[in-house]
């Protein structure tokens, strides 16, 4: 049976979760292997909008096991609520989840760290969630972060949270001239992580090759998007782990050749939230209708996203550096009615044309988009059929295919799981 990945291929914000929950149906096993509480995927069942930030999308289907992966940066409080919320729903999750052993946490304290971080650049700041996740993953490179396993091991738990408190407090205090949290409540948070993590931890990755020996059906779940990559995004306003292809191959212990469908995920436009270079954004009143239309505020931190026209040269090269075998574009419905509609097909720089995306920060500053103009379409939102959609919306999605050389598999037409056309059949 096939393993199918599932990538954001903008900024992030996509619409993964959707896709992730309308495919889980027909899966055994759902796996979330990078990033942490800062990814927000958001899941519209009955009427309910449920938004997840730790837990793989597949959760609210009851059959299938949810992996946690070695790449995930956790903060146990938030993954606790959020399993306590999922359960208040009537979701069963006995036995179904396995957080790996090799998982690093995050601490209040790097919390405190990257506000601080933030608060220091001033005027140029990044635009993090705030949750933690850059000082855990700078923890986790230092060789310094703590992990679940050894967090459950109490013969060195105390050791390793002290070495981590004296790094902190020393980085608050020295550097930030912060207070910091007293050692105390540190080790008391770490000790009580402890007691209610063991039942869900375990070795993920085993976990993982035992479904792919038994031919069960895998969905890896990317977080954010392939332009916050850390190595491929626009540095350094980016997130600190990959949503590029490689990190659900890394953070699941996976062979990459085992990946039987990679699914690119686009917006019909474009969103980013927080700081950095956007080259398609779009003017005021645009961005204003299209973020009323749409919902265009952050899943994690109800934040307004900045609004853009669909930027075909990104797709183009992300689709090229994933190996994307489809297209899942969602959100074609926001733009029921906008007239006229326009498609980035290009960048320059100083006036000559690029052949690639911008490798330097100079560079996407300077970079200034080149426009195609297409037939903007009246209504979307109530067909039920690929053939009924308006000649506009074909013709965009045309569009798409042509440029960027991958095939559109899924359109998603608004946030249930029945506003979906799979105008090639079903994927798998």
């Amino acid at each position: 049976m096939p393993v199918i990945a599932v990538i954001g291929a903008q900024w992030g914000d996509e619409g993964k979760g959707k896709i992730v929950d309308l495919f889980a149906e027909k899966a055994d096993v759902v796996v979330r292997s990078q990033g942490g509480a800062n990814a927000g995927h958001t899941i519209q069942r009955d009427g309910q909008r449920i938004v997840l930030h730790l837990l793989p999308s597949g959760i609210l289907t009851p059959s299938i096991k949810c992996l946690i992966g070695t790449g995930v940066v956790l903060d146990p409080d938030a993954f606790l609520q959020e399993i306590s919320e999922v359960e208040a729903l009537g979701i069963n999750l006995k036995d179904r989840i396995v957080l790996d052993y090799r998982t690093h946490l995050v601490f209040p304290t790097h919390k405190l760290i990257e506000a601080c971080q933030e608060e220091a650049r001033a005027g140029e700041m990044i635009g993090t969630t705030r949750r933690g996740i850059g000082p855990a993953y700078s923890d986790k490179a230092a060789r310094r972060g703590v992990r679940v396993g050894d967090l459950l091991d109490k013969n060195i738990r105390e050791k390793i949270c002290n070495q981590l408190y004296d790094q902190h407090a020393a980085l608050l205090d020295k550097l930030y001239g912060k207070k910091p949290p007293e050692r105390g409540e540190f080790l008391r948070d770490a000790e009580r992580w402890a007691d209610a993590l063991h039942q869900y931890a375990g070795d993920a990755v085993h976990r993982f090759h035992e479904a792919l020996d038994a031919e069960q059906t895998i969905l890896l779940e990317g977080a954010q998007g392939v332009l916050l990559d850390l190595d491929l995004g626009t540095y350094p306003f980016v997130t600190s782990s990959h949503p590029s292809i490689g990190g659900p191959v890394l953070g699941i212990g996976m062979p990459p050749q085992r990946i039987d469908f990679t699914l690119g995920v686009i917006k019909a436009y474009c969103t980013r939230v927080g700081s950095g270079p956007f080259p398609t954004e779009m003017d005021d009143d645009t961005t204003a209708i299209i973020r009323e239309s749409g919902a265009e505020f952050g899943s994690t931190t109800g934040r307004p996203r900045r609004c853009g026209w669909l930027d075909l040269f990104v797709a183009k090269h992300v689709a090229r550096w994933n190996g994307f075998d489809g297209w899942a574009v969602t959100k074609v419905d926001v733009l029921d009615g906008v007239q006229p509609l326009r498609a980035c097909i290009g960048y320059q720089i100083r006036g000559k044309v690029q052949d690639s995306l911008p490798a330097t920060q100079a560079a996407w500053n300077e970079a200034e988009p080149v426009y195609g103009n297409l037939k903007g379409w009246s209504d979307t939102r109530s067909k039920k059929k690929f053939e009924a959609l308006p000649k506009g919306a074909l013709e965009y999605l045309e569009t798409i295919e042509k440029f960027t050389q991958v095939p559109v598999h899924l359109i998603s037409l608004g946030a249930d799981r029945d506003a979906t056309i799979l105008p090639r059949g079903e994927i798998f």
